[in-house]
Protein backbone atom coordinates (compact mmCIF):
# COMPACT_ATOMS: atom_id res chain seq x y z
CA UNK A 1 0.00 0.00 0.00
CA UNK A 2 2.76 2.37 0.56
CA UNK A 3 3.88 1.97 -2.70
CA UNK A 4 1.24 3.53 -4.24
CA UNK A 5 1.06 6.25 -2.14
CA UNK A 6 4.39 7.10 -3.50
CA UNK A 7 3.28 6.41 -7.10
CA UNK A 8 1.81 9.78 -7.68
CA UNK A 9 5.12 11.41 -6.98
CA UNK A 10 7.23 9.28 -8.51
CA UNK A 11 4.55 9.60 -11.85
CA UNK A 12 4.99 13.73 -11.43
CA UNK A 13 8.82 13.33 -11.54
CA UNK A 14 9.20 10.95 -14.03
CA UNK A 15 6.64 13.61 -16.29
CA UNK A 16 8.83 16.39 -15.14
CA UNK A 17 12.24 15.17 -16.37
CA UNK A 18 10.53 13.95 -20.05
CA UNK A 19 8.54 17.42 -20.10
CA UNK A 20 11.14 19.38 -19.86
CA UNK A 21 13.70 17.13 -21.48
CA UNK A 22 10.93 17.34 -24.83
CA UNK A 23 10.78 21.08 -24.34
CA UNK A 24 14.31 22.17 -24.10
CA UNK A 25 14.87 19.81 -27.33
CA UNK A 26 11.76 22.02 -28.83
CA UNK A 27 12.90 25.29 -28.09
CA UNK A 28 16.41 24.50 -29.65
CA UNK A 29 14.57 22.98 -32.84
CA UNK A 30 12.70 26.10 -33.08
CA UNK A 31 15.71 28.23 -32.76
CA UNK A 32 17.17 26.72 -35.47
CA UNK A 33 14.08 26.78 -37.90
CA UNK A 34 13.31 28.71 -40.56
CA UNK A 35 10.00 28.68 -39.88
CA UNK A 36 10.32 28.93 -35.97
CA UNK A 37 8.35 25.18 -35.91
CA UNK A 38 10.55 22.18 -34.56
CA UNK A 39 9.71 18.81 -34.77
CA UNK A 40 11.31 16.44 -31.76
CA UNK A 41 10.14 12.93 -31.79
CA UNK A 42 7.27 13.76 -34.12
CA UNK A 43 5.77 16.33 -32.00
CA UNK A 44 5.60 19.54 -33.38
CA UNK A 45 6.70 22.19 -30.94
CA UNK A 46 7.09 26.09 -31.25
CA UNK A 47 8.51 27.99 -28.67
CA UNK A 48 5.55 28.99 -26.72
CA UNK A 49 4.72 25.23 -26.93
CA UNK A 50 7.90 24.68 -25.86
CA UNK A 51 7.22 26.74 -22.99
CA UNK A 52 4.41 25.91 -21.95
CA UNK A 53 5.37 21.89 -21.86
CA UNK A 54 8.49 23.49 -19.90
CA UNK A 55 6.67 25.61 -16.98
CA UNK A 56 4.46 22.11 -16.79
CA UNK A 57 8.15 20.03 -16.22
CA UNK A 58 9.24 22.29 -13.60
CA UNK A 59 5.75 22.57 -11.73
CA UNK A 60 5.45 19.39 -11.69
CA UNK A 61 9.13 18.26 -10.09
CA UNK A 62 8.41 20.98 -7.65
CA UNK A 63 4.79 19.97 -6.29
CA UNK A 64 5.52 16.39 -6.13
CA UNK A 65 7.38 17.21 -2.88
CA UNK A 66 4.19 17.90 -1.38
CA UNK A 67 1.29 15.50 -0.76
CA UNK A 68 -1.75 17.66 -1.23
CA UNK A 69 0.12 20.49 -3.52
CA UNK A 70 0.58 17.93 -6.28
CA UNK A 71 -3.02 16.39 -5.79
CA UNK A 72 -4.17 20.08 -6.41
CA UNK A 73 -1.62 20.48 -9.48
CA UNK A 74 -2.72 17.29 -10.82
CA UNK A 75 -6.31 18.60 -11.10
CA UNK A 76 -5.00 21.90 -12.46
CA UNK A 77 -3.49 19.96 -15.16
CA UNK A 78 -6.24 17.74 -16.07
CA UNK A 79 -8.24 20.96 -16.87
CA UNK A 80 -5.52 22.71 -18.50
CA UNK A 81 -4.66 20.13 -20.91
CA UNK A 82 -8.44 19.17 -21.19
CA UNK A 83 -8.34 22.39 -22.53
CA UNK A 84 -5.42 22.22 -24.71
CA UNK A 85 -6.90 19.15 -26.03
CA UNK A 86 -10.32 20.59 -26.78
CA UNK A 87 -8.97 24.09 -28.24
CA UNK A 88 -5.85 22.56 -30.11
CA UNK A 89 -8.75 19.65 -32.20
CA UNK A 90 -11.56 21.94 -32.36
CA UNK A 91 -10.50 24.01 -35.17
CA UNK A 92 -7.98 22.22 -36.84
CA UNK A 93 -8.92 18.97 -36.34
CA UNK A 94 -5.73 16.80 -36.41
CA UNK A 95 -4.13 19.43 -38.94
CA UNK A 96 -0.59 21.53 -37.89
CA UNK A 97 -0.42 25.05 -38.14
CA UNK A 98 -3.84 25.90 -37.76
CA UNK A 99 -3.60 27.18 -34.02
CA UNK A 100 -0.63 29.33 -32.33
CA UNK A 101 0.77 26.82 -30.68
CA UNK A 102 1.63 24.97 -34.43
CA UNK A 103 0.27 21.31 -33.65
CA UNK A 104 0.43 18.09 -35.16
CA UNK A 105 -1.77 15.09 -34.43
CA UNK A 106 0.63 13.86 -32.11
CA UNK A 107 0.73 16.96 -29.83
CA UNK A 108 -3.07 16.27 -29.37
CA UNK A 109 -2.65 13.08 -28.10
CA UNK A 110 0.19 14.62 -25.81
CA UNK A 111 -2.64 16.94 -24.38
CA UNK A 112 -5.24 13.90 -23.90
CA UNK A 113 -2.42 11.82 -22.36
CA UNK A 114 -1.57 14.70 -19.27
CA UNK A 115 -5.08 15.58 -18.97
CA UNK A 116 -6.28 11.97 -18.38
CA UNK A 117 -2.57 11.33 -16.07
CA UNK A 118 -3.52 14.33 -14.09
CA UNK A 119 -7.36 13.49 -13.78
CA UNK A 120 -5.61 9.66 -12.52
CA UNK A 121 -3.04 11.23 -10.15
CA UNK A 122 -6.06 13.76 -8.80
CA UNK A 123 -7.76 10.86 -6.97
CA UNK A 124 -7.51 10.99 -3.30
CA UNK A 125 -5.29 7.13 -3.70
CA UNK A 126 -2.06 8.57 -4.60
CA UNK A 127 -2.33 11.38 -1.85
CA UNK A 128 -2.39 10.36 1.66
CA UNK A 129 -2.67 12.88 4.01
CA UNK A 130 1.10 12.30 5.31
CA UNK A 131 2.54 13.40 9.24
CA UNK A 132 5.69 14.70 7.46
CA UNK A 133 3.90 16.96 4.76
CA UNK A 134 3.86 20.29 6.48
CA UNK A 135 -0.05 21.70 7.51
CA UNK A 136 -0.88 24.20 5.38
CA UNK A 137 -0.42 21.15 2.62
CA UNK A 138 -2.09 18.63 4.78
CA UNK A 139 -5.84 20.57 3.91
CA UNK A 140 -8.73 20.71 1.57
CA UNK A 141 -12.04 22.06 1.78
CA UNK A 142 -14.28 20.00 3.93
CA UNK A 143 -11.15 18.67 6.09
CA UNK A 144 -10.95 19.43 9.46
CA UNK A 145 -7.75 21.41 10.73
CA UNK A 146 -4.83 19.96 12.35
CA UNK A 147 -5.09 20.02 16.33
CA UNK A 148 -2.35 22.55 16.25
CA UNK A 149 -4.00 25.02 13.92
CA UNK A 150 -7.58 24.60 15.41
CA UNK A 151 -8.78 27.91 17.32
CA UNK A 152 -9.22 28.55 20.93
CA UNK A 153 -13.19 28.79 20.89
CA UNK A 154 -13.47 24.88 19.07
CA UNK A 155 -10.70 23.87 22.31
CA UNK A 156 -13.14 25.52 24.56
CA UNK A 157 -16.13 23.99 22.98
CA UNK A 158 -14.67 20.74 23.40
CA UNK A 159 -14.14 20.93 26.63
CA UNK A 160 -17.52 22.31 27.50
CA UNK A 161 -19.35 18.72 25.49
CA UNK A 162 -16.80 17.17 27.86
CA UNK A 163 -18.07 18.52 30.75
CA UNK A 164 -21.70 18.34 29.62
CA UNK A 165 -20.71 14.11 28.85
CA UNK A 166 -19.48 13.71 32.48
CA UNK A 167 -22.15 15.42 34.18
CA UNK A 168 -24.77 13.29 31.88
CA UNK A 169 -23.09 9.94 33.24
CA UNK A 170 -23.19 11.26 36.91
CA UNK A 171 -26.76 11.92 36.06
CA UNK A 172 -26.87 8.49 34.92
CA UNK A 173 -25.70 6.61 37.53
CA UNK A 174 -27.34 8.53 39.92
CA UNK A 175 -30.77 7.55 38.49
CA UNK A 176 -31.58 11.53 37.88
CA UNK A 177 -30.54 11.63 34.19
CA UNK A 178 -33.27 13.85 30.92
CA UNK A 179 -34.03 11.65 28.08
CA UNK A 180 -31.20 13.76 26.04
CA UNK A 181 -28.86 12.88 28.98
CA UNK A 182 -29.95 9.16 28.59
CA UNK A 183 -29.51 9.07 25.05
CA UNK A 184 -25.83 11.21 24.80
CA UNK A 185 -24.37 8.42 27.16
CA UNK A 186 -25.76 5.46 25.15
CA UNK A 187 -24.52 7.03 22.11
CA UNK A 188 -21.23 7.54 23.56
CA UNK A 189 -21.09 3.79 24.63
CA UNK A 190 -22.12 2.79 21.68
CA UNK A 191 -19.21 4.59 19.84
CA UNK A 192 -16.68 3.18 22.34
CA UNK A 193 -18.00 -0.37 21.96
CA UNK A 194 -17.56 0.03 18.08
CA UNK A 195 -14.10 1.66 18.86
CA UNK A 196 -13.16 -1.00 20.67
CA UNK A 197 -14.65 -3.67 18.31
CA UNK A 198 -12.22 -2.00 15.55
CA UNK A 199 -9.22 -1.99 17.56
CA UNK A 200 -9.25 -5.66 18.75
CA UNK A 201 -10.53 -6.86 14.73
CA UNK A 202 -7.33 -5.26 13.59
CA UNK A 203 -4.91 -6.38 16.13
CA UNK A 204 -6.12 -10.19 15.46
CA UNK A 205 -5.83 -9.37 12.04
CA UNK A 206 -1.89 -8.36 12.01
CA UNK A 207 -0.67 -11.77 12.70
CA UNK A 208 -2.32 -13.21 10.12
CA UNK A 209 -0.98 -10.79 7.68
CA UNK A 210 2.42 -11.28 8.93
CA UNK A 211 1.88 -14.78 8.78
CA UNK A 212 0.92 -15.19 5.27
CA UNK A 213 3.73 -12.33 4.34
Amino acid sequence: MMRLHQTGRIVLVVQALLLSALALAGILAAAGSPTGVGHVAGFSLNTPHSVLLLATGVVSGFTALWSRIGRRWAMIQAVLYTLAFVIGTAPSNGRSQDTWLALNTPDHFLHLGLALLGGVLSTALFWPALSGDRAVSRILPGDPPPTEQRSLTSRAEESEETRDMIAAEVAVTEGQATPEQARRVHEDAQHRADADHRRAWKQSDEPMSNGGS
